[in-house]
């Protein structure tokens, strides 16, 4: 994995974005609308230049970062060269599945596409693409920069590959997987809640 498609821009999104650009990943962050995507990276440099004055991060390590992320709105812009699809939009179903069938027409063949979700179902998701055994749930909790935890969900149709790429991925971006072999209601975190 070399390019992350980060797709919305709110809360979690630019949160995830800027997690997978201080891993060194490229990312293109999307949102339906120049505003929104505009928020959502002028928060990755407000939470970078925090990260500087805490001396987490040097000025440098922040700009190579920064300079990882692109903002785009066009969806196919997106995840034309994306090797994972992170999924960040809105807890509705029909927004989901409306997103998966544009990035279909889009996305390499080979992507991978991940959701955050933390309620929906993984394996009715999934059968909303053309690519089941390519889609699991990768839910991070907020904000996604200081928590470590990542929830790595498996559908009914999730090959172990996938399952084993995303768990690599969230390696990478110093984050602790956690399996979730049983795709139920709130998965591990919220269900215990």
């Amino acid at each position: 994995v070399t390019t992350v498609s980060v797709l919305g821009a709110g809360n979690m999104g630019h949160g995830i974005a800027e997690v997978a650009a201080l891993a060194g990943f490229e990312v293109t962050l999307r949102d339906i609308n120049e505003k929104l995507v505009q928020t959502g990276y002028e928060n990755i440099e407000w939470s970078l230049d925090k990260l500087v004055e805490k001396d987490r991060l040097s000025t440098d390590e922040a700009e190579a970062t920064i300079s990882r992320i692109e903002p785009v709105v066009g969806l196919a812009d997106a995840v034309a060269d994306a090797d994972v699809i992170i999924e960040v939009v809105p807890e509705v179903m029909e927004i989901k599945t409306e997103v998966y069938a544009e990035v279909e027409h889009h996305a390499p063949d080979e992507a991978i596409i991940a959701t955050n979700t933390s309620s929906l179902s993984i394996t009715d998701l999934s059968e909303a693409t053309d690519r089941p055994e390519q889609f699991c749930g990768m839910h991070f909790f907020n904000p996604p920069v200081r928590m470590e935890l990542v929830e790595v969900i498996a559908g009914d149709h999730t090959s172990d590959e996938t399952l084993e790429l995303i768990e690599e991925l969230a390696d990478a971006m110093a984050k602790t997987p956690v399996r979730v072999h049983k795709d139920s209601p709130g998965f591990i975190v919220n269900r215990v809640l």
